[in-house]
């Protein structure tokens, strides 16, 4: 994944603006301010990306009402220059909306694929109540974008905030929070809804022992939430 070869979609590569630089090596999360500038993830160091998006108050209101009530979770390969997305949807579902949120996933995706280079993606949506995986974790892919439509988003911990010897099993059964897997003065990084966090896993190049460490949010609530990931 060579980013001079992976971002045909997106506009030349530019310096990472302010917010999208490190602050010292513990540092591992780069908030950047334009989609572009997610290109960050290529950089050393880097183990997560955030972009800050504003709600389409269209999308919120489709989402409100046709998806959030319902147990669901829907499972879809796409290809990287047509992703037909229509299967997300069960039929008649959603009296408004529908078109404006397939647009926002399409383009999600297409971002996605020009930045990984991916031919295809997987597509997941999922709304329920329950946390899909409510203890910090790493995933064993190279990339995955996350992007919770409503409830609160994913959370994760900058490298240097992490023990990882206290990572699965090896905390003991005890809560994050107890178990010695926060450092102290950690801090919990939580994406907004809209917000994109795209994450840095196990299997990107080099990447061994260092995947972003996240987790669903403690939040007893409903959620609909979008992933993606990249398929050769």
């Amino acid at each position: 994944m060579n980013p001079d070869d992976a971002l045909p979609g997106l506009a030349p590569r530019r310096p990472p603006s302010a917010a999208a630089r490190l602050v010292g090596l513990a540092r591992t999360t780069a908030s950047v301010e334009a989609i572009a500038d997610l290109a960050a993830l290529y950089d050393e160091g880097v183990g997560a990306c955030l972009l800050r998006r504003r709600a389409d108050p269209i999308v919120e209101r489709f989402v409100d009402s046709a998806l959030l009530p319902r147990d669901a979770e829907r499972r879809l390969v796409v290809a990287a220059d047509a992703p037909a997305l229509g299967d997300l949807l069960a039929p008649g579902e959603g009296a408004e909306g529908p078109g404006a949120w397939l647009d926002d996933v399409r383009e999600l995706v297409e971002i996605f694929a020009a930045l990984t280079g991916a031919p295809a993606v997987g597509v997941r949506v999922r709304s329920g109540g329950e946390p899909m995986c409510p203890r910090f974790h790493v995933d064993r892919v190279a990339v995955r974008l996350v992007c919770a439509y409503a409830g609160p988003g994913t959370e994760w911990l900058d490298g240097g905030d992490v023990d990882r010897s206290r990572l699965g099993h090896a905390a003991g059964g005890l809560p994050d929070e107890a178990s010695g897997l926060l450092r102290e003065g950690a801090k919990v990084w939580r994406a907004a809804p809209f917000d994109l966090v795209l994450l840095k896993g196990e299997a990107w190049p080099g990447n061994e022992g260092h995947g972003a460490v996240h987790r669903s949010p403690p939040f007893w609530g409903r959620r609909v939430v979008l992933t993606l990931d990249a398929l050769d």
